[in-house]
């Protein structure tokens, strides 16, 4: 499994050479922010405008690279392969580094997760919730479902032939998403097995940042809190070696909102 991952990541590497790297032969350097805390927007962007659009799809956080949405074990994997493609782009490494840290959550990010509006609208569409439950339940194979990219069990690899899905059915999940608020579409992770995540939004790469959205399972999820923002918060402060954090809200029996940050 270790060779296949570097096998993958080595076509990777060649995929962004040829099609999405920095269109210099020196290394492009993303503009310098020393922000550190406190609202990070201006420099994320100021940041984010060096890289192509074209691979921050594949960087951005649940983006078809972030393998650690497998499950955390594919943590240093995940942090890997972005250092091997951002090289093969023609970025150097102060500049990963800087990306990187820029994207890493803080309490700032923590307490703009929180919405009450997340609650409003599955109360808003919870037969459509349910259909798209149905529907990833029949789909077990499939660990993710975004729009534009699919994972299966045994192969995170893309593009490939294999889909799992039919044109039709996929082009279903796809009107789900948009009128369900779904933007990032479904994920299945080790990290909490038998769980399905819809993840209603997400800010970040990766190598870190935030999202939040909708979670069913049959076993009980925790943990639970009616004070996401400071729950999140204390979690994360006291699980830095762990590199993730969660928190659920009971939604209705089986259905959560979650609210997770990673770094």
């Amino acid at each position: 499994m270790r060779i296949l991952r570097l096998v993958l990541t080595v076509i990777f590497v060649l995929a962004v050479q040829s099609g999405i790297s920095a269109q210099s032969t020196t290394s492009t350097r993303v503009p310098k922010d020393s922000a550190s805390a406190g609202d990070k927007s201006g420099a994320r962007a100021k940041l984010l405008s060096a890289v192509p659009p074209a691979l921050y799809q594949k960087w951005k956080k649940y983006g078809q690279w972030d393998y650690k949405q497998v499950g955390s074990e594919y943590r240093d994997f995940t942090q890997f392969n972005f250092g091997a493609t951002g090289n093969a782009a023609q970025f150097d490494k102060d500049s990963l580094l800087a990306l990187a840290e820029a994207f890493k959550p803080n309490e700032i990010d923590t307490r703009r997760l929180v919405d009450p509006e997340l609650e409003s609208n599955f109360k808003r569409e919870e037969k459509g919730f349910e259909t798209l439950r149905t529907l990833a339940g029949q789909d077990i194979h499939l660990t993710r479902i975004a729009e534009d990219f699919t994972w299966l069990e045994d192969n995170t690899k893309w593009p490939r032939e294999d889909v799992g899905v039919s044109p039709a059915r996929w082009d279903e999940y796809r009107a789900l998403f948009k009128s369900l608020s779904v933007a990032d579409g479904i994920v299945r992770t080790k990290d909490f097995a038998g769980a399905t995540f819809f993840v209603a939004r997400a800010n970040g790469l990766c190598t870190g940042g935030s999202s939040a959205g909708y979670a069913y399972s049959t076993s009980s999820l925790a943990p639970t809190s009616s004070s996401p923002a400071e729950t999140l918060d204390a979690e994360a402060r006291q699980n830095r070696s762990r590199h993730y954090a969660y928190v659920f809200v009971p939604l209705k029996p089986n259905w959560y909102i979650f609210y997770e940050v990673d770094w």
